[in-house]
């Protein structure tokens, strides 16, 4: 416990200043076997290229008990060097390609846009990565100028995704492992205009990771107020509609947005969060912080490692 409290402050001091390079780490091997229940947190460009950040910041999270790191791949990947080193440290490393920024306008995609996504997919591959997270890649939410049918959009951003596997086996082995995040309403609702639907995408994918961010449940007063369950609940639901044995990981919330709702405090809203993941059918969490801001995030994981809640329903208020 001391030795984590020193390293949270440790990062607290890093994350305010620009730092040298610092000694690169013997290259080292990794099974690339996915945890039985991932545990970890996103990696921006910004850590990237701050390799003593990137140092700290695995090593805070490898003494805590964390497993895993979901890193972005554009437009900076890590280096071969800090790979290494995170797998020298046991994290399971799956790498973020961001597809279709805000989501896919028109009903296909631009071809010089799909051949630069998948060189990004070839270098997470060379890279050693043995998971490639494919993050946006669907239709725009705000609605698109063409018509077209539920079952089209899912069959056309499928069609993407099998492109995606063909085009970059070259660099990618059949052991690669292939997941997709989708819209935390998803596993609650039979069809979206996005294009995402657990069932066809379980169908081509490994695994799924929902992005149940409380607060994002717009409207929805009982889900925004009920961290607990609404990721427990989602989690369950992607379980039960998925082709059997694919993962289903949850996005968590790591930012501080739409937290008064559930009348706890920051820290224990995003412990809760954690805690539905496990109470869940599901195969884990990753927390997201698009500033990688994690001081309160490593204090919750603390919590939720050490003071596991013993009686679901003080924090769950859904039914």
């Amino acid at each position: 416990m001391k030795q984590l409290i020193v390293s949270i402050l440790l990062l607290f001091l890093i994350s305010c200043q620009s730092t040298p390079k610092v000694e690169k780490r013997q290259n080292a091997d990794s099974s690339g076997i996915t945890p039985d229940f991932i545990e970890g947190l996103y990696i921006n460009t910004k850590t990237i290229r701050d390799k003593k950040r990137w140092s700290l910041l695995f090593q805070v999270m490898k003494d805590a008990g964390m497993n895993t790191a979901i890193v972005d791949l554009q437009p900076h990947p890590p280096t071969p060097e800090q790979v290494a080193e995170a797998k020298a440290l046991g994290f399971y490393m799956v790498a973020r390609v961001v597809n279709f920024e805000g989501g896919l306008l028109e009903k296909t995609p631009n071809t010089n846009l799909v051949a630069s996504i998948q060189k990004s997919i070839r270098k997470a591959c060379e890279l050693g990565f043995p998971e490639i997270q494919l993050d946006y890649i669907r239709y725009a939410d705000g609605g698109t100028n063409f018509s077209m049918s539920y079952e089209k959009r899912y069959e056309s951003i499928l069609g993407i995704i099998k492109d995606h596997k063909e085009k970059t086996k070259d660099s990618c082995s059949k052991e690669t492992r292939w997941s997709a995040d989708i819209f935390g309403r998803v596993p609650f609702i039979e069809n979206d205009v996005i294009g995402q639907k657990v069932e066809p995408f379980s169908e081509e994918l490994n695994g799924l990771y929902p992005m149940l961010y409380p607060s994002h449940f717009y409207g929805l007063t009982k889900r925004v107020a009920d961290p607990y369950g609404t990721i427990k609940d989602g989690l369950d639901l992607t379980v039960k509609r998925a082709k059997q044995g694919t993962k289903a990981i949850a996005w968590v919330q790591g930012f501080n947005m739409m937290v008064g709702p559930s009348k706890l405090s920051y820290t224990d809203y995003i412990k809760v969060q954690m805690q539905g993941a496990k109470d869940s059918l599901g195969h884990g969490f990753i927390v997201w912080n698009a500033g990688n801001e994690y001081i309160d995030t490593m204090t919750a994981y603390e919590k939720y490692k050490s003071e596991p809640t013993p009686n679901n329903q003080k924090v769950s208020k859904n039914d």
